[in-house]
């Protein structure tokens, strides 16, 4: 019987031997299958996509030819000539840099139908100044995201990481420039909305540079605009965009020739540039239209800009009684039939004026001033209706005028009557009698909430 020494020799010895067994035969192939791998695995595109000047994208129903001028917009040439969407031929070329080849396929058993090649879904022929790519692409790999294709300039079939949704169902639509209006927002001097029963022009107040300038009516009537609405309306006429196209001027005409319920025209002039949008809706209320020049096609748009338009110079009126804006505000005399006191505000804090020591509730007496400045008109009442006789005003239940820090009174704010949740109020920013929500009485501080 062998002894326990040689015993755990031997045994070692075998161990040692299968181990070198498995580095031999095992690991080693595995590294170098992995190393090769890695090899393998590199990018798509041998340019950057910066280069590529030119595109052609073709399926098996149509063709179209793109290319980038020296400032880097891209125009669409073939089918028609149009104005591309940057954004959207970004968004592919993007996807076409970072993708990669994860493997070749060397099964010389398979043909080019087993991957989708033949015929390809799509074929990419990409030009820059000095090269040409043309790649076809099959079908969806075996794993997400993953695309089969076959690279022109060495036959191979590649399985990659390209997203098929990044490339399917694109047509002509898909690479067209569907922004309606360019322009800068910030640089806008003047509005223009022609309706059938007048013009509407609002125009930026001088010498303001704000991010929310001040906007003022200059037809039909002269006064104050609500500089949120405007800035709202420009925001929406800036992000307006097409849902379709129609191209074919018989069919233009048949769409413009049927009886309009609404037809708008809006002029911006930002600077020296002008641009126009001819908006109409007819029948159908579910679908507007929009044309920019006469050249161009007809837009499909959605509805939703139309609404507001729609309520005339009424929507984009500033609404806010008081008649100053709250940074202008240091000095609010308030006079209720209790009692009467005046906030002053000095290096950004409020105090009363009388008794400079008491403690203000910072926050109750910005919360109040707010609630004036802002308080809008709720009912217009023409000064010969009925409601107009027995209104309060003579006899105010409360009066809060407001200077501005030149120490001029430039805001006011009367309240008369409250009646069926409203009360009667005039104000310096709106000529006439309105009707405002009656809460705006109970949320007038006494003197001991200012000073709890």
């Amino acid at each position: 019987m062998m002894n326990n020494p040689i015993r755990i020799t031997i045994v070692l010895a075998l161990l040692v031997m299968s181990l070198g067994a498995y580095i031999l035969l095992v690991d080693i192939p595995q590294t170098r299958q992995f190393q090769k791998q890695e090899t393998l695995e590199r990018q798509l595109l041998p340019f950057d996509d910066q280069a590529i000047t030119h595109i052609t994208w073709a399926t098996a129903n149509e063709t179209i030819q793109l290319e980038r001028d020296d400032h880097g917009r891209w125009m669409i040439t073939e089918p028609m000539r149009f104005p591309a969407d940057n954004q959207e031929i970004r968004r592919i070329l993007r996807a076409l840099t970072i993708g990669k080849v994860k493997r070749i396929i060397e099964d010389e058993s398979a043909t080019l139908t087993t991957y989708g090649l033949d015929p390809p879904y799509l074929t990419l022929t990409l030009k820059t100044s000095s090269d040409t790519q043309v790649i076809t692409l099959g079908d969806r790999g075996p794993f997400a995201p993953s695309l089969y294709v076959q690279t022109k300039a060495d036959n191979h079939v590649a399985l990659t990481t390209l997203d098929v949704m990044t490339f399917a169902q694109k047509t002509l639509a898909s690479f067209r420039l569907k922004d309606l209006l360019l322009f800068d927002r910030e640089r806008v001097q003047e509005v223009h909305i022609q309706q059938a029963d007048g013009t509407i022009v609002m125009a930026r107040a001088a010498g303001v540079h704000s991010l929310s300038p001040q906007w003022v009516f200059k037809s039909p009537t002269e006064g104050p605009a609500d500089k949120i609405v405007v800035g709202t309306f420009l925001m929406d006429l800036s992000g307006l965009t097409a849902t379709g196209f129609v191209d074919a001027e018989e069919d233009k005409q048949r769409i413009l020739g049927q009886p309009h319920r609404t037809h708008v025209g809006v002029t911006i002039l930002e600077g020296p540039k002008t641009h126009y949008v001819s908006l109409y809706q007819f029948q159908d209320t579910e679908k507007a239209y929009a044309i920019t020049s006469s050249a161009g096609p007809l837009y499909e748009i959605s509805p939703n800009i139309l609404k507001p338009i729609m309520q005339g110079a009424f929507y984009f009126e500033d609404k806010r009684l008081f008649g100053m804006e709250i940074n202008d505000v240091v000095m609010l005399t308030v006079t209720t039939k209790e009692e009467n006191y005046i906030l002053v505000k000095q290096h950004e804090e409020w105090m009363l004026d009388n008794d400079p020591t008491a403690m203000v509730d910072q926050e109750t007496a910005r919360l109040f001033v707010s609630r004036i400045v802002d308080l809008p008109m709720e009912i217009s009442i023409p000064e010969n209706s009925p409601l107009s006789l027995n209104n309060g005003l003579d006899t105010p239940t409360a009066t809060i005028q407001g200077r501005n820090r030149q120490g001029q009174k430039s805001g006011l704010l009367v309240l008369g009557k409250r009646e069926k949740g409203l009360v009667f109020a005039r104000g310096a920013g709106l000529k006439g009698l309105y009707q405002v929500r009656s809460t705006i009485l109970d949320q007038i501080p006494t003197r001991s909430q200012l000073t709890q």
